[in-house]
């Protein structure tokens, strides 16, 4: 008896199957990618930082948009933007060449609210802001794309330029940390055992339409694919055991620094992800140059900074006594003096001053010198360039362990 004849509709359908699958999967993964943002920039997304990127340092309001593939954009504060007339001009001509009246009214708010500002003069109006295609333009953001994140060293949102509530914020973040309650504690579980078997699902969902269906090598690859990313998009993003524990622990961070150094550097793990660390209470070591000609001397720090005008205070003073120089630290905080270079010749100086302590040096016309202050600091790292080399201190369990004090460090850390 001969095997009934599968009609072309049968022979298709398994191939039908696949496609719908990985449609839907697709569709499911878009939706679901379409909200999904990096677990650390959601930590710290609408808050004021410094986003250091190469040998610049943009401050302003942190904007993550959901599918940036780790990318951001920092919106600077009116203060800062950059030649607004130039966006009050583009208005003005708009709206001459269109009569579109929304053009003028958006013209005679900004130039209102750049006048109360004392950005730009009180009896300026919009008739008088001429188009100047030599001006530069105006520039109220920096976009950060994921392609430049190989540039990003850190974003630091630094005590000292806080407002109060920010601060304050800050506390109950650090307080949340030290002591999490039950319910949150209980959700990082849950969170965490997702974590663990999601290529477990993907891999098993796989083998499963594999099974009901040979699948073309291509095909079979798209399908894993988008079926993985779809599974992690629903379930969870990393899960690092190594970092889980350190969650609200005082960890060290070995980290390749702004200025090409390699340091090390101490504060509280807040969040991980596949792309960030995120470290609260570090008391970041800001690098610096002063430029000092005769005497006068200059401060600045090494990277050039956007979106605010840095005031950190001075630092060093200049003091020349009996054919030398003498560098003086008039700031209340530690500075460190590493090196001055005199002409060509490089001068290791490596010394930590105290408020009021002073370094003498030769006498000479003109030096630069090199050196750090440190900033308390909230920070964010790419884990291209930071590394958790290990805890700070012990947890009550192994500390037990190691020098018997379990008992009394119990419900103590």
């Amino acid at each position: 008896m001969e095997a009934p004849t599968l009609s072309l509709i049968d022979q298709l359908m398994p191939l039908i199957y696949l496609l719908g699958l990985g449609i839907v999967l697709s569709i499911i993964f878009s939706l679901v990618e379409m909200f999904s943002i990096d677990r650390v920039l959601k930590l710290v997304r609408g808050r004021r930082a410094f986003v250091f990127l190469g040998r610049e340092a943009h401050y302003g309001r942190l904007h993550i948009p959901p599918r940036s593939k780790g990318g951001f954009e920092v919106f600077y504060e009116d203060s800062a933007v950059e030649n607004p007339l130039s966006l009050v001009a583009f208005l003005m001509e708009n709206y001459q060449e269109t009569g579109n009246e929304r053009f003028l009214e958006k013209a005679r708010a900004i130039l209102e609210y750049l006048r109360e500002r004392g950005l730009v003069d009180r009896e300026l109006k919009p008739e008088d802001v001429k188009v100047n295609p030599w001006a530069p333009p105006s520039l109220v953001s920096r976009k950060v794309y994921s392609s430049e994140l190989k540039d990003l060293w850190m974003i630091a949102s630094f005590v000292e330029f806080m407002s109060e509530e920010e601060r304050k914020r800050r506390w109950r973040e650090l307080a949340s940390l030290y002591s999490r309650p039950l319910f949150k504690r209980t959700r990082r579980k849950v969170y965490n055992a997702l974590s663990y078997v999601k290529d477990k699902v993907a891999s098993a969902l796989t083998s499963t339409v594999s099974v009901i269906a040979p699948v073309p090598k291509d095909l079979r690859a798209n399908l894993e694919e988008a079926e993985k990313r779809a599974v992690t998009s629903i379930i969870a993003q990393s899960y690092d055991p190594l970092l889980e524990n350190s969650i609200g622990r005082l960890v060290t961070v070995r980290v390749d620094d702004v200025e090409g150094e390699t340091k090390l550097y101490q504060g509280v793990l807040a969040e991980y992800s596949d792309k960030y660390l995120y470290v609260l209470d570090v008391d970041y070591r800001l690098q610096m140059t002063a430029v000092v000609s005769g005497e006068a001397i200059r401060s600045s720090p090494i990277v050039r900074v956007f979106g605010r005008f840095l005031r950190l205070g001075d630092h060093l003073e200049i003091r020349r006594e009996n054919g030398t120089i003498v560098l003086r630290n008039t700031s209340d905080r530690l500075v460190k003096v590493e090196k001055v270079i005199r002409g060509d010749e490089e001068i290791s100086i490596d010394r930590v001053l105290l408020p009021g302590e002073g370094v003498r040096l030769e006498a000479t016309d003109e030096l630069t010198v090199h050196y750090e202050i440190s900033l308390e600091a909230d920070v964010v790292w790419p884990r291209g360039r930071a590394v958790v080399v290990g805890l700070g201190d012990y947890p009550p369990d192994v500390l037990g362990s190691i020098l018997g004090m379990g008992k009394k460090l119990k419900g103590v850390i």
